[in-house]
């Protein structure tokens, strides 16, 4: 290897160490969905089963499975939770017969996989991991 392409190299990766990763927690929503923003009110009522429909479009939650650092990230920023506050909310709920918690799914790529393919869907990724294809849209970050 030349120097100049050494030096070349060496500046590449400063710039990609030395820079922080840009990753967001985003909500996503089915592209075709009629609402094109949520608050986070509204998507805390939306996992915690309290509002099932929006616009007279039925809302479908979708979680990451509960090991996920992602999952324990979207439980803070958006609930104020923790896994276990929220397991043991989804179990009273349950009980009573006040619905069931939502759909869960092993990994970002399958979340946004049915999100783009479900009307009505929501679901959380990291954009750190992957890009959001157009099946989807943001609907808050």
């Amino acid at each position: 290897m030349t120097n100049q392409g050494f030096i070349i190299t060496s500046l590449i990766l400063i710039l990609f160490v030395s820079t922080p990763a840009q990753s967001e927690l985003v909500i996503i929503g089915n592209s075709k969905t009629v609402f094109s923003e949520l608050n986070t009110r509204i998507i805390s009522r939306i996992y915690t089963g309290k509002i099932i429909e929006i616009e007279g479009v039925s809302v479908i939650p979708i979680n990451s499975i509960q090991t996920t650092a992602l999952r324990n990230k979207f439980l803070e920023k958006y609930l104020s939770q923790d896994e276990n506050e929220y397991s043991a909310y989804w179990t009273v709920r349950r009980f009573i017969g006040k619905g069931t918690p939502p759909k869960e799914l092993a990994s970002v790529t399958d979340i946004i996989n049915y999100v783009g393919e479900t009307p009505g869907a929501i679901g959380y990724i990291d954009t750190d991991s992957i890009s959001v294809p157009s099946s989807v849209k943001i609907i808050n970050q």
